[in-house]
């Protein structure tokens, strides 16, 4: 009997725990996931600002894009109505943000094509007048 009483609490240890491993999964939130273009500079990304200063809308990459002519600035979610929103990211770029872990090329032409800038990862800042609302592709570098 007091073996038969040993195994149902052993028994029912393991359910609760199971349970409560059950409980605690179903609550988290899903994998918070990286989106690409969808106005929100995040860890991992690069960021292309309208204004100077890191102002106005932002494009966020998470990878290379050959032509931005088919690309437009997003309103920021703290930023409703920002400057620049709807206009197209190509020759249009003012500052940056490299918030990925490797560097950032910037060319003034499609195609990784005419003057190339580069940006080592972290960085913050204007385009200088090479690049100033010249910009046409980027690509991160491995």
């Amino acid at each position: 009997m007091n073996g038969s009483r040993t195994v149902r609490r052993v028994s029912a240890l393991a359910v609760s725990v199971v349970a409560v491993g059950g409980l605690a999964l179903s609550t988290a939130g899903p994998a918070a996931a990286v989106d690409q273009d969808d106005g929100i500079l995040e860890a991992g990304e690069f960021g292309l600002y309208y204004n100077s200063g890191r102002g106005g809308c932002v494009f966020d990459l998470l990878a290379g894009d050959n032509d931005f002519a088919n690309n437009d600035f997003k309103d920021r979610p703290t930023y409703v109505n920002c400057p620049g929103e709807g206009q197209t990211v190509n020759d249009n770029t003012a500052s940056y943000w490299n918030r990925d872990t490797t560097t950032w090329y910037v060319y003034t032409d499609s195609y990784h094509e005419g003057t190339r800038g580069d940006l080592p990862a972290g960085y913050i800042g204007d385009a200088t007048s090479t690049f100033k609302n010249e910009i046409s592709s980027g690509y991160w570098y491995l």
